[in-house]
């Protein structure tokens, strides 16, 4: 796993995980999930999918709500994060 600043700079990575293993278990191996604010400066954030935690420096997906429907905002905001972390 690797962790990217917006430059496209290697800020963390995570070694050692067989590649069958999803993301998110390989980012909680990393020194950014421990101490994300000795990394990610103030104001600054990351694009992720939803499996990651919702935090104020982890930017993630609205996901729908069971039985419910995400709003069209929410569709909107949904759909832009996707370009962004592509």
């Amino acid at each position: 796993l690797i962790v990217l600043l917006h430059n496209l700079l290697v800020m963390d990575y995570g070694l050692g995980h067989p590649g069958s293993i999803h993301d998110v278990w390989a980012f909680q191996g990393t020194r950014i999930a421990s101490n994300p604010m000795q990394l990610i400066p103030h104001n600054h954030w990351m694009w992720v999918d939803s499996a990651y935690p919702s935090e104020m420096w982890c930017v993630v997906p609205f996901k729908k709500p069971k039985g419910g429907r995400l709003s069209r905002d929410q569709n909107v905001y949904n759909k832009y994060l996707s370009k962004v972390r592509t």
